[in-house]
């Protein structure tokens, strides 16, 4: 029987059917706070700000919201190649043999 991480998806692209589940149930929760916190934003402006401006007042909520969400996505983005920039080079030295400071490695 085959577990569900061990499925991929496709020939050789490396898709594994848990990482998109996870992806997913991720993005569903991800929709709920972003629901949640538009309320949460449209009636602390209605509070705080008066009426006469409100559509302005949500256009500028709405624009900051959108700047922070890309800085967010590209902050990811960056610290996610980073790090398989480093697991692949952590494998790539994983078979050389490491030096050792006053010692020669002699060649049989």
């Amino acid at each position: 029987m085959v577990k569900g991480e061990d499925l991929i998806i496709g020939d050789a692209t490396g898709i594994k059917v848990s990482h998109i589940i996870k992806t997913s149930i991720v993005t569903a929760f991800t929709i709920a706070a972003a629901f949640i916190w538009k309320d949460v934003i449209l009636e602390f402006i209605q509070a705080i700000l008066p009426t006469a401006n409100e559509l302005l007042y949500k256009f500028i909520a709405a624009t900051l919201a959108t700047i922070v969400v890309i800085i967010l996505i590209y902050i990811f983005l960056e610290t996610e190649s980073e790090v398989e920039f480093l697991i692949a080079k952590m494998h790539k030295n994983k078979n050389k043999p490491k030096k050792i400071k006053g010692v020669k490695i002699l060649k049989v």
